[in-house]
């Protein structure tokens, strides 16, 4: 049975969340180059770390499975009734992953989510997004990636572990009717983007700054036939600037809009393997209508809010750094939650109404990571909790907190490493949700 361990603390409204305004001043000159932002991060955080402070829990409703983690915020682990939890069980300790390394895909059943199962083993995943496993439609089946000793596969099974059906393909993600799913290459990835790939297999135009015979792919999920979209050479061709020259290219981060029309992806370049530049598109299910987002230059993290808008923590000419709100195939654009964010976080709107969303910060100097739910009607931001992180949980090996909700809209899943191990825990924050 998994461990479990219980907080309690009265909920509170609060205005800001994440770094303090000298903190912003120096995140924003360094973000652009990730070893220097992480070893400045490394020592600052190594010093306020010594600071004993308190962690804190909305309600007593925390229960923490040790040994277990999902991975990414945009795919919720529960099924179509929230009466099964998905979940990745590890055995290794919190250090890279090896070729050999494997985790048990299962779920968690019963009363509280406390009984889990395991369906099969993947020796394809990483510590952010887990094996990029996530449930098929409304259908008790489960899709995730593998490696089938020449190249990343992805397999379907259903919840007894009755392999189904194999594709050619990894699975990046998958439309919300379970009909079709996209894909792009993992191998690139492990290279450019450590931490998001896999380290069995190799691309094999590794050494490629801009790849002409690999992009994103769209495959159905009935017959497993699939078609390239486009390159990310036809991509790196729309509209180049001078920041991409003498840099490697890649695609990431493709999410399916609701009603499965349209879908978002990034495309990302990064020179020394060090300067990071990202772009933020949308386009139609067969790559057409490319629609460019007018962010600049940094895209980190997404969430569709309806089928016409999505909310992206970004740079715009506009606002700087921020949640912002983007129209699909407009240039409109706002910003939410000013008087509340001033760091990057995992967004996802709640999946009745759309009046809430939940995110997190990373942590803090005293290692804090913070759990928070705002309310887009009444402009309030809600903390949940806020966790400690142990400092051996840094860089590709952080537990980022990656807030899910179930599909009910009143339980959060969410990864922390609070307790000392990488942890799946669950939050009931049906009282708050309804009592607005």
């Amino acid at each position: 049975m998994a461990a479990e361990r219980r907080s309690r603390c009265n909920i509170k409204t609060s205005k800001g969340a994440g770094m303090n305004k000298a903190e912003k001043i120096i995140y924003d000159f360094v973000k652009a180059n990730p070893r220097m932002k992480n070893a400045i991060r490394d020592i600052y955080q190594g010093l306020f770390s010594l600071v004993p402070v308190n962690q804190e829990v909305y309600n007593d409703s925390l229960i923490n499975r040790q040994g277990y983690f999902f991975g990414f915020h945009d795919k919720s682990p529960w099924c179509g009734d929230d009466s099964i939890l998905l979940a990745n069980k590890f055995s290794i300790p919190n250090r890279e992953i090896n070729t050999g390394d494997t985790v048990e895909v299962g779920v968690f059943k019963g009363e509280g989510y406390r009984e889990f199962v395991p369906l099969a083993k993947t020796n394809s995943f990483n510590w952010q997004q887990g094996c990029n496993s996530q449930w098929v439609g409304q259908k008790k089946e489960i899709i995730f990636n593998s490696y089938d000793g020449k190249k990343v596969i992805s397999i379907l099974v259903d919840t007894e572990g009755k392999e189904l059906k194999r594709y050619e393909l990894p699975v990046a993600a998958v439309s919300h009717g379970g009909e079709v799913a996209l894909s792009y290459n993992f191998n690139r990835l492990a290279v450019y983007a450590k931490g998001y790939g896999y380290e069995n297999g190799k691309d094999e135009e590794e050494n490629v700054m801009v790849p002409a015979n690999q992009g994103l792919s769209i495959f159905n999920l009935n017959s497993g036939e699939s078609r390239k979209l486009f390159s990310v050479a036809d991509i790196a061709a729309m509209m180049p600037d001078q920041s991409m020259e003498n840099s490697f290219h890649y695609f990431t981060h493709c999410l399916f809009s609701p009603s499965e029309k349209r879908f978002v992806f990034y495309h990302r370049w990064i020179r020394d393997m060090n300067f990071v530049r990202t772009r933020m598109f949308s386009c139609d299910l067969d790559g057409g209508n490319l629609f460019l987002f007018p962010a600049t230059g940094m895209v980190s993290h997404i969430g569709w809010k309806d089928d016409k808008h999505i909310m992206a923590y970004c740079n715009t000419p506009k606002f700087g750094a921020g949640y912002t709100l983007f129209e699909d195939g407009s240039n409109e654009y706002n910003l939410v939650g000013k008087e509340s964010f001033t760091s990057d976080g995992h967004p996802s709107f709640s999946p009745v109404d759309n009046r809430w969303f939940i995110t997190d910060t990373y942590p803090n100097r005293f290692r804090l990571s913070s759990l928070m739910l705002y309310d887009c009607h009444d402009r309030k931001k809600y903390d949940l909790a806020k966790l400690k992180q142990p400092l051996q949980f840094k860089n590709e090996l952080r537990c980022d907190l990656h807030p899910r909700w179930n599909r009910a809209g009143t339980m959060i899943c969410f990864d922390s490493a609070h307790t000392g191990t990488r942890s799946l825990c669950t939050l009931n924050i049906e009282d708050l949700v309804k009592s607005r």
